[in-house]
């Protein structure tokens, strides 16, 4: 017989908000009270709803963006637990003066305890990380809050890992996708099938990369490294909410026409990642980093779009590598 999961109290909405505010809710807590709402959850900004059996919410009806919010209030003060003692090698050392700031989508943000771990999670084993990234943050939004130039401006950052472009790229097949012609199934013609109006989107992403390249020269000096990436060639799912789903609406099946729905998707990613290669090379300061080689198929979690636990391990070490490669020798 299955041990049943033990279940915390009942609260009301208003306590609830006390508790995340004050940080002072346990992990059982969190993944009792707060769910994954499946339905609203959209590519890179998975939503959550309250636990209704054990919340109550009276009249209110907040949205899925308050509820998150609520949420990475009530993780963000989350204490990590001690580490077992290691001996530290010269490398850890000087990581561990090293601080880094994050800005970014789900990739370098998801709600703890309910997804796996990030590779900014990861990286916060070994620097100094100050994560403002946010599950469910858009390139272009992110660009033109600019929340990264005044802890930019602070000169205490050598490194700024930045995500964005996710939700444009893995979260377009509807828009950049042509239906599938019949009989076709030969995975040779995958970019017949993409638009050349994704060609138009890439370009106008890059415009925001190009603008944050500047805001970061700008607010820095010209002191801070930019590092960007293009993300990794995910695996369409059957049924699959983000990329399955969308290509068997366009006559695609992540069955029988596996090998097909895998080339499109990879070159998709391929196409942002020779754009943000080439943004990289010809601007200075700003560190291309390529995951896809990092990313093998059992890397990536049952959402089809971000890591598990061991794609967070391996996408951080690409990262580290290269925050090691451009920090000066003490």
């Amino acid at each position: 017989m299955v041990a049943k999961k033990p279940q915390s109290p009942p609260i009301s909405l208003a306590e609830l908000r006390k508790r995340c505010k004050e940080a002072s809710l346990t992990e059982q807590e969190l993944t009792d009270y707060f769910l994954v709402d499946e339905e609203r959850s959209k590519p890179f900004s998975p939503a959550l709803k309250f636990n209704e059996e054990l919340v109550d919410v009276g009249r209110a009806r907040l949205s899925p963006e308050a509820i998150s919010a609520l949420y990475a209030e009530a993780t963000r003060a989350q204490t990590p637990l001690p580490k077992k003692p290691r001996r530290l090698t010269t490398t850890h050392l000087r990581a561990a003066r090293t601080k880094l700031l994050a800005e970014g989508d789900s990739w370098f943000n998801l709600p703890d305890f309910i997804y796996p771990k990030t590779a900014i999670d990861v990286l916060g084993s070994d620097f100094d990380v100050s994560n403002i990234a946010l599950w469910g943050d858009e390139l272009e939004a992110m660009v033109k809050a600019k929340q990264y130039r005044q802890p930019l401006r602070s000169g205490l950052f050598g490194h700024f890992l930045f995500s964005g472009g996710g939700n444009d790229v893995l979260g377009s097949i509807p828009a950049y996708v042509k239906p599938r012609k019949s009989g076709d199934t030969d995975p040779a013609h995958a970019t017949d099938y993409i638009k050349s109006t994704f060609s138009q989107k890439i370009s106008q992403m890059m415009g925001f990369y190009r603008t944050l390249a500047d805001d970061t020269r700008d607010a820095a000096s010209g002191r801070v490294v930019l590092y960007v990436h293009g993300y990794a060639d995910a695996i369409p799912r059957k049924g699959g909410h983000y990329l399955g789903g969308p290509l068997k609406a366009l006559g695609f099946d992540s069955d029988d026409h596996a090998p097909l729905c895998r080339a499109i998707v990879a070159k998709m990613v391929d196409l942002f990642n020779v754009a943000l290669q080439s943004f990289a090379q010809s601007t200075a300061h700003v560190v291309y980093n390529d995951l896809r080689p990092a990313m093998t198929e059992r890397d990536w979690y049952r959402d089809e779009i971000h890591p598990k636990a061991s794609g967070a391990k391996k996408i951080a070490k690409v990262l580290s590598d290269a925050i090691h490669a451009n920090t000066p020798m003490a």
